[in-house]
């Protein structure tokens, strides 16, 4: 791989993860609004609470994408020894903060959206049979472990397109 392959490919990676942290951003800005809505306007104080955890749950997973898959800055990348071992390390932590995504991305949102569901489902306005109120929740369950079984798995793919590139970098130097 060549010194300008490496350049195009350093700065192509950091430009996709930008993007990638401002849309993941911009989608926690929209959670926060509509979760924070749904807090105030609903009298139901466990539908209030899921709505406030996922509240939390969502300034967690902001504050650990800013610390674990945050894009190098300018001094990080002109310190470097060389721009391959910028570019290898760059790849090792964006690729060990997806590993763990379910940890720090997908873990915090199981209170809040359980408790949610709960408050959803078993609402005491709610003029249901039982069987229904569970089936209400078990759906909503299902429809949220499919979601997160979803991002874990494009996240996977993403960890071994990231191996992918950091052995063609280990065979380049």
């Amino acid at each position: 791989m060549s010194l300008a392959e490496i350049h195009t490919r350093a700065d192509r990676f950091q430009s996709r993860i930008r993007v990638r942290n401002w849309i993941e951003y911009a989608a926690s800005g929209l959670v926060i609004v509509a979760f924070g809505w749904t807090a105030a306007m609903t009298p139901a104080p466990v539908i209030q609470a899921g709505a406030l955890l996922i509240i939390v749950g969502v300034l967690y997973v902001c504050w650990k994408l800013y610390e674990l898959g945050r894009v190098a800055t300018k001094a990080e990348r002109d310190n470097a020894a060389s721009l391959a071992d910028f570019h290898r390390a760059e790849l090792v932590r964006q690729r060990a903060a997806l590993a763990t995504v379910w940890r720090w991305y997908l873990a915090p949102f199981a209170p809040g959206m359980t408790v949610f569901l709960a408050g959803v489902a078993f609402v005491p306005e709610l003029e249901a049979p039982l069987i229904a109120r569970i089936a209400v929740f078990a759906l909503g369950a299902a429809l949220v472990i499919v979601l997160f079984g979803f991002v874990a798995f494009i996240n996977a793919l993403a960890v071994k397109r990231l191996d992918a590139e950091i052995a063609a970098l280990d065979r380049a130097a």
